[in-house]
Formats: structure tokens, sequence, C-alpha cells
């Protein structure tokens, strides 16, 4: 497994996501892009900025992302680099699973990433499926 456990548990990281945690799929218009959309992935842990010592904490158990303040009381830890997210997170997930029905929002964003990185994201296909897999993700989900 690639983070450092000396910094947190992994076990701990695990529930913290699964209380805490956001796997967020985007799709924006973008005209630079072939089918004009532009198809982003973003991991995020929001806390109030009190907490941002623990944000950088989780920078440091996963050897990536950044840390992001989110108007004056909040900041998220974030993961959106596509080979990141493959390298670091999912083997966490993997290893230490999540308990909760965050568990589906988790595997939706894996399928995404998996269509992304075999380029399905670039066709008419691929997109809409994508935007059905979006649809059943975090607060649209019915149960």
């Amino acid at each position: 497994m690639k983070y450092n456990k000396t910094i947190l548990h992994p076990a701990w990281v695990t529930g913290f996501i699964d209380g805490e945690g956001c796997f967020y799929c985007g799709i924006k218009p973008n005209s630079n892009m072939i089918l004009s959309f532009q198809v982003t992935l973003v991991f995020s842990i929001s806390q109030h900025i009190r907490d941002i010592l623990l944000m950088k904490k989780l920078i440091d158990f996963f050897n990536c992302g950044y840390i992001n303040k989110v108007g004056s009381t909040q900041c998220q830890y974030r993961i959106s680099n596509i080979n990141d997210l493959e390298q670091y997170l999912f083997p966490l997930l993997n290893h230490y699973t999540l308990k909760t029905k965050k568990f589906l929002d988790a595997e939706a964003f894996i399928k995404i990433h998996k269509l992304i990185l075999t380029k399905k994201h670039l066709t008419i296909e691929g997109l809409n499926q994508i935007k059905s897999i979006k649809a059943t993700m975090n607060r649209a989900r019915m149960q």
C-alpha cells in the first residue's frame, strides 16, 4: 500500500471518509474538448478551518492531494489528479472498505474513473454512460 501508516491509521482514514468524504463527478461545458464537455473527478473531505492540521496530515498520509479553503470557515482536502486517485485513494478503499452507503458513491466514482482512463468520456456513448452513473451518486441517489 502506498500510504503513510505512521501519520494516520488506514482504517481510521476510511472511517473518516465514510463520515465526511465526497466522491464528485463534474460535467461542464468546455469548447476545447472533443464533445464540448469536460469530465472531472474530485474526491474531497471538508472540515472546519480549525481542523486544517488534520487535513494537512491527509496530504502526508496519501502522499498526494491539496488543501482548498472554502469561504472563511471551511477547508477541503482534495484529490483530483486522475493518476493519484488510482495510485493512492483506490488501494485504500480496496483494502479498507467503506461501511455506509457511501460505498455506492465510491463504486460509481471508480466506474467513471475507468471510463476516463479508457478515453470513453471522449465518445457520445461514454459521456452518456458517465451522465447515467453520475445520476446515481450522492444526493441524486434514491436510497
